[in-house]
């Protein structure tokens, strides 16, 4: 029997959250590398000995973490937080540096989500494949400037750590916060169900990515891309989207974007609120967003309607 998502986030606030912090690196000669003692201390395992195989659900899975299907080879962090699955042809310190980086910087984003480590495994989707672990993928189709790509069941990276770029941790940060959302938000609907420009919107501002300043709302109307194949060609739409949830986050908190994640996963899990609304948004999301009774900067109530017709006058009016 399906068990439904279990909407506790709100009573499992912690007192404190420890942040780690990020692996240390070095520069020379335009190559990066770690410092070794700084990896996460874990174990090379074999899928063909434990039974701990990487998860096929191709739902679940983008195309650049598929490349792991078939894959036996992983490095576990000691904690059993994570595990880094790749081809035996990249070298050990590229697992370990992978398995690092997720491992050193999930507690700061779910810090931003208002979780502790605890809560995250309490409330994700009950159809991840490991609930109790983040599991990543060395993936060719990965590129060193897109660096990482996060999904509900694993986080692709690009192998060869030592040409990752300067901003590696910031770009992980982003990946983390999607790899979040998708956990949070979907049960079994084999597509994401948040619009793009909040998915995007709210991971830059986990990773502190650049906003757009209010003034400039009018150059970009962020709302319109509710898929990324409607998305424009300028590459400052992404400073809309997080001047857009900015907006919401502002007005509700943190907190209560969280839970609106968990209320979409829990429409999913209901399979009462499938396909899309006419300007392309999930009706999962949406009929989420209005349930959840947000409200504007002026504290009146915002339904997603509301909020997609008067988008540009909330700005100004906020600003």
């Amino acid at each position: 029997m399906l068990k439904s998502p279990r909407l506790r986030v709100g009573g499992l606030l912690v007192l404190a959250v420890v942040v780690l912090s990020g692996c240390k690196v070095s520069a020379t000669s335009g190559d990066r590398y770690y410092d070794e003692p700084s990896y996460s201390r874990g174990y090379f395992l074999d899928a063909r000995d434990t039974g701990r195989y990487f998860p096929n659900e191709s739902w679940s899975l983008n195309h650049e973490a598929e490349v792991c299907n078939g894959e036996t080879l992983y490095f576990e962090t000691a904690d059993g937080r994570v595990r880094v699955y790749g081809s035996s042809a990249y070298s050990e310190n590229t697992f370990r540096a992978a398995a690092t980086e997720l491992n050193t910087r999930i507690d700061g984003v779910l810090n931003r989500f208002k979780m502790t480590w605890r809560d995250f495994v309490d409330e994700r989707s009950a159809e991840a494949p490991y609930p109790e672990r983040i599991v990543g993928c060395l993936s060719s189709r990965v590129t060193n400037a897109n660096l990482a790509s996060g999904t509900l069941a694993a986080v692709a990276i690009a192998p060869y750590h030592r040409n990752w770029p300067y901003e590696a941790g910031q770009i992980f940060t982003h990946e983390l916060a999607h790899y979040v959302q998708e956990n949070l938000s979907r049960y079994s609907a084999a597509v994401p169900l948040l619009p793009y420009w909040f998915a995007e919107g709210q991971a830059a501002l986990v990773a502190g990515d650049p906003v757009a300043p209010a003034y400039q709302h009018y150059d970009y109307s962020p709302l319109r891309d509710a898929t990324r194949s409607e998305a424009g060609n300028v590459s400052y739409r992404f400073e809309h989207y997080a001047l857009a949830y900015r907006y919401l986050e502002q007005a509700n908190g943190a907190l209560t974007m969280t839970l609106l994640l968990d209320l979409v996963q829990y429409m999913d899990w209901t399979g009462d609120y499938r396909g899309v609304i006419s300007t392309g948004e999930s009706r999962a999301f949406v009929e989420a967003f209005d349930a959840m009774e947000l409200v504007d900067h002026r504290g009146r109530y915002l339904s997603f309607g509301r909020f997609f017709a008067d988008y540009h006058a909330l700005v100004s009016d906020w600003r």
